[in-house]
């Protein structure tokens, strides 16, 4: 593999132009993803926060995964290219998470809001976050072109699996017990720190949004005001939950599959109970 994309793409650099493609490929990081879903799910719609919660999730497992099978090496400084912003960018390369994870959610996303030009802009912004990869010199272009093509095919398999999955009307025990198995099975493949985080969301997502969907039937629905209060304080106690239980719990993999848990429980349950409890509704 050769830097030549990339020293292709530096030819044009610019202190605005490495500004801005800093900016595009934040679009694709996981904070942005992982602070993005409750917002969906609390403020705008449970079934779609839900599934693009979960859809990304998953596919982030298998990105972690195959990292870690195919250990390629990421780009380093060139003569003609320099390595932007390596932060944005850990462990292996291949396939590109950023680029994956991108076409997921965006995609997803569009999905979901079922408008022409909510496909336009996941399509535009997956193929600009793939091109700041490439441009950053944090991937190589097989990279991105692996994440993307490895995403659209994870969002066919998931709206194929997704909508078999409602046909089928499976009883509450049957689902709860799918939704605790699953995430087991995928721990099983594969166990790295980062899996386990994944699991650990893969818990606590499904089996809050199911408790909640038959006990609880809150309506995300309310006014802006209302969101935005319920999106400062649902997020303040989830970054509580994630960072208080690291102080109290031992580290270990035990440990960050509870935490996790108990954050992906508190998006999908914790909070709808407490936004229900509190009124935050129409």
């Amino acid at each position: 593999m050769t830097s030549s994309w990339a020293c292709f793409l530096q030819r044009f650099s610019t202190p605005w132009l490495d500004e801005l493609m800093y900016l595009i490929t934040n679009l694709g990081s996981e904070v942005l993803f992982v602070l993005a879903l409750p917002v969906v799910y609390w403020t705008w719609s449970k079934r779609a926060g839900y599934r693009i919660g979960v859809l990304y999730l998953f596919s982030a497992y298998v990105s972690t995964s195959l990292k870690t099978a195919f250990h390629t090496p990421r780009p380093s400084p060139a003569a003609c290219s320099r390595v932007m912003h390596p932060e944005t960018g850990a462990g292996f390369s291949f396939p590109s998470g950023h680029a994956q994870g991108s076409a997921v959610f965006w995609s997803q996303m569009a999905v979901e809001v079922r408008h022409k030009a909510a496909y336009v802009l996941a399509a535009v912004i997956t193929f600009l976050v793939s091109l700041s990869r490439v441009y950053l010199n944090v991937h190589w272009p097989i990279d991105v072109a692996g994440g993307v093509l490895i995403g659209a095919g994870l969002l066919f398999l998931f709206n194929f699996a997704a909508t078999a999955w409602d046909c089928l009307d499976l009883p509450f025990p049957a689902r709860l017990a799918a939704s605790l198995v699953f995430p087991w099975l995928l721990y099983l493949v594969y166990r790295g720190d980062d899996a386990c985080i994944l699991i650990g969301f893969l818990l606590g997502l499904p089996v809050g949004r199911l408790l909640e969907e038959r006990y609880v039937g809150w309506s995300e629905r309310a006014s802006l005001g209302v969101n935005a209060l319920k999106v400062v304080v649902g997020l303040g106690i989830l970054l509580g939950i994630r960072y208080g239980l690291k102080v109290v719990l031992p580290p270990s993999a035990g440990s960050d599959i509870v935490r996790y848990t108990a954050a992906g429980v508190w998006a999908s349950l914790g909070a709808p109970l407490l936004f229900l409890r509190m009124g935050w509704y129409h």
